[in-house]
């Protein structure tokens, strides 16, 4: 009876903290992310490129520290919170949950309930940048997969956008894509690590009070009383400036708490008038705040509209295939035969060859449908043209951003190509980089002899290598975000 009851109460724990009332956009956002604020609340880009804070938590009966550090480039904004949990959301919300977001920006920006002008296009691009940039440590983050503290250093995803040529402009028509970082993506998708909620709601609230709205629906599904410490929640959790006096920014708060007393979040308690009466005085500057679950979170369960069966033009490869050329009959049997990252793969390998012309290419025998339904029918290894098309355009981008960046961001740029490339040589000297050297260069020996007699031996080691670097040693080597983190730390 003692194991029923436990399993029970554990049931009706979990389900109280995933409670929704009936919603028609979810977020989802990573629950030790919640722990701190990653970036101050003012944004922008600060003068260092990394922002530092601390937690406390418990383990056992002691008290220990994280120390949180994020590295981001060209700063942070206000929308980018809502912008990576929005993204997460609709993501972990298909059938597949893959960790491979392919849609066009159109329906990404639908998705999140954002205008589609011309500026938003070009503002959701650059919160993108900025949040690819991202790199994030913590020297006591909860891996919800081994259930313990570690010390972790995670990147968010790798954000693909196609342009109109080289150094021009992005193709808002065609398709972007959203790579997320395998091990943030799982621990998103272990349970207990992440907290759902209501992406429209969270939207209408100024950004100091959606962190803290994120905050207490965590610590709400424990208890329907919390106390938070006034000094570190506006400094570490919600990213006050701390050079501003305790005063202005416990009146800060109070203007947060008045926002969510009037959407009904949380309440007043018994016998209290207003918020001012949720500040305990516990000594000299040091206030605590009782906070009280409000009616929101005892709405009645309702079905959630986003786990309801999805037409097929709202899934979001389908603006992508239609642009192809596909017909909606081809698309239902290409959903209904094919693994999404297959057809994800050929989408990629498709609009590439219609809108880049890239070298190799020998050119469509009928149609771009047709090339692509043949890919994805015969589940063809994508063609090997398609890997030194997307080197050539990653150093495109990579020239592109040396230009821009500033001094000392682009020497720190140089040194991590320098000691990559020195590090992607000695992979290639290692068993594993000759045996795959070996499996994959008689292929493309055979290949360049037809398409490049005069130097097929030399067309055939840059493909070989190029498909090694692109397939499993990128896989192993840190981007450059967390790099530069790592090499913070150990200097």
């Amino acid at each position: 009876m003692a194991d029923t009851a436990a399993i029970n109460g554990g049931e009706q724990a979990r389900s109280k903290r995933y409670r929704l009332p009936g919603i028609t956009r979810e977020g989802i956002a990573q629950l030790s992310l919640l722990e701190t604020a990653f970036w101050p609340l003012k944004g922008g880009v600060r003068e260092q490129p990394t922002f530092e804070t601390t937690y406390s938590f418990k383990a056992g009966d002691e008290k220990r520290q994280a120390d949180v550090a994020v590295f981001a480039p060209l700063g942070l904004q206000s929308i980018d919170e809502y912008i990576l949990w929005g993204l997460l959301g609709t993501t972990l919300s298909q059938a597949d949950r893959s960790s491979s977001l392919l849609a066009t920006p159109y329906w990404m920006l639908k998705q999140l309930g954002l205008g589609t002008g011309g500026s938003q296009y070009d503002q959701f691009r650059q919160s993108l940048e900025r949040l690819a940039l991202v790199a994030y440590q913590n020297t006591a983050f909860y891996n919800p997969v081994t259930q313990q503290h570690e010390r972790v250093t995670l990147h968010f995803f790798s954000s693909y956008l196609p342009t109109k040529g080289p150094g021009a402009e992005v193709d808002t028509e065609r398709s972007w894509r959203i790579e997320w970082s395998p091990l943030f993506f799982q621990m998103c998708q272990a349970t207990g690590g992440t907290l759902l909620f209501d992406l429209d709601l969270y939207r209408q609230l100024t950004p100091a009070t959606r962190r803290l709205f994120l905050k207490i629906k965590d610590r709400f599904w424990r208890s329907s009383q919390v106390f938070m410490n006034v000094d570190d929640l506006t400094i570490n959790g919600l990213g006050f400036s701390p050079d501003r006096p305790l005063y202005k920014r416990k009146f800060d708060l109070e203007a947060c708490i008045e926002e969510l007393l009037r959407l009904g979040i949380v309440e007043l308690g018994r016998g209290q008038g207003s918020v001012k009466d949720l500040f305990l005085k516990r000594g000299p500057g040091v206030y605590v705040v009782q906070l009280f679950e409000g009616r929101y979170f005892r709405q009645p369960l309702a079905e959630r509209t986003t786990t309801q069966k999805q037409a097929i033009a709202d899934d979001p490869l389908y603006q992508p295939l239609r642009a192809i050329g596909v017909d909606e009959a081809g698309i239902r049997r290409v959903f209904q035969q094919c693994s999404r990252g297959l057809i994800q793969r050929w989408i990629r390998v498709t609009e590439a060859a219609i809108h880049e012309q890239p070298a190799g290419f020998p050119g469509f025998k009928v149609s771009p449908a047709a090339f692509f339904i043949d890919g994805v029918q015969n589940q063809r290894m994508p063609p090997d043209w398609i890997y030194t098309h997307e080197k050539h355009r990653q150093r495109e981008r990579w020239e592109a951003e040396r230009q821009n960046n500033t001094s000392d961001l682009q020497r720190l740029r140089e040194e991590y190509q320098s000691e990559r490339s020195v590090a992607f040589r000695e992979y290639l000297s290692s068993a594993e980089g000759r045996q795959l050297s070996s499996q994959f260069s008689p292929t493309f020996l055979e290949f360049y002899r037809q398409v490049d007699p005069h130097s097929p031996h030399e067309a055939a080691r840059e493909a070989t290598e190029l498909k090694i670097e692109r397939e499993h040693f990128d896989n192993t080597y840190p981007d450059f975000s967390v790099w530069v983190l790592d090499r913070n730390r150990t200097s």
